[in-house]
């Protein structure tokens, strides 16, 4: 496990996440807002968003299962938007739901006295 990551990307936050990082620091403004909308979430909001784009995309080609989850995506809209945006997979949504806290606008000091200073923080709980 690392102390910290500093984030500027996706794909930066999915190795972040994976490697279960103490502190993430993400630098990157529409990479931290999509983290906030999904952080901010209500479990039961974040269950019918995941579900939905998952059914969605599972059965585009069944009228019924796309019905299904395109109703399921205009009640959570902006949350199915930014779970899209962070393209992470749910695995990862839950990790960061789950798992951290989140600073906003904060600055973070390393064990080697380095700071740095992000749109959003996230402290593994």
């Amino acid at each position: 496990m690392k102390e910290y990551a500093v984030v500027r990307t996706k794909e930066q936050l999915k190795q972040a996440l994976d490697s279960e990082t103490r502190n993430i620091i993400v630098v990157d403004e529409g990479l931290a807002r999509n983290i906030k909308v999904v952080k901010y979430a209500s479990k039961a909001g974040l269950v019918l968003a995941v579900g939905s784009a998952g059914v969605a995309a599972t059965n585009f080609w069944n009228p019924v299962g796309l019905t299904a989850g395109l109703v399921g995506a205009v009640s959570s809209g902006t949350l199915i938007t930014a779970i899209i945006a962070l393209g992470v997979g749910a695995t990862f949504i839950w990790a960061i739901y789950n798992n951290y806290s989140i600073k906003v606008k904060g600055k973070y000091t390393s064990s080697d006295g380095d700071t740095y200073e992000g749109e959003v923080i996230l402290e593994r709980d």
